[in-house]
């Protein structure tokens, strides 16, 4: 409890400029929680890599990004560009250090070598694949060395279209009696 109220005495609060979008986390890649209207008061409770977290009047914590954001409160200057008096060098050096470690955050573009690797591991993994197929086939496929379109030499080719047949409908079958016992499941749960 004390942490909290220490918490909210040390909260800045500040002005949106513009409707803005609550974020979960401090990335636009993250959940959406809702929008907040230009003009609302928010409570800056921390910073990260150019977001800003914030409490919104109605008390929800979120993550808004800053350019939202006109000026916490006691700084009345609006942001350079915008009609107002310069912003001074210890605000450009603070948003410097901010997109900094936005970009810092980001991950490491991939190099030719990182390219080259997956490839490799690509070609491996096919050549793999390639093997396992060829095992598979002199293993449970009798005259695999046949040419395909071959009818196979000893006759058991006829019956691998009834064997497939009838698993099918033994999988069928046994789908059903699970889906039964599962719709009864869900039944006697929703009774009690």
């Amino acid at each position: 409890m004390t942490l909290l109220l220490t918490s909210l005495a040390r909260a800045d609060t500040a002005t949106t400029k513009e409707r803005a979008r609550l974020r979960q986390g401090p990335s636009a890649a993250t959940e959406l929680l809702g929008e907040v209207d230009a003009g609302e008061r928010v409570d800056i409770l921390g910073e990260s890599g150019g977001w800003r977290q914030v409490r919104t009047a109605d008390g929800r914590v979120a993550y808004l990004w800053a350019e939202h954001l006109l000026s916490r409160e006691g700084d009345a200057r609006p942001p350079e560009g915008q009609g107002g008096a310069p912003r001074s060098v210890a605000d450009q050096v603070r948003e410097l250090r901010d997109e900094v470690a936005a970009l810092r955050q980001r991950p490491e573009p991939a190099t030719a070598a990182d390219l080259e690797r997956v490839r490799q591991e690509l070609d491996r993994l096919a050549a793999a694949e390639r093997d396992l197929a060829r095992r598979f086939d002199d293993r449970f496929i009798p005259g695999a060395a046949v040419a395909v379109g071959d009818p196979a030499p000893d006759g058991t080719g006829t019956y691998i279209p009834v064997l497939l047949l009838a698993g099918a409908v033994v999988g069928f079958g046994a789908s059903r009696v699970i889906q039964r016992r599962r719709n009864n499941w869900q039944r006697n749960r929703l009774r009690l």
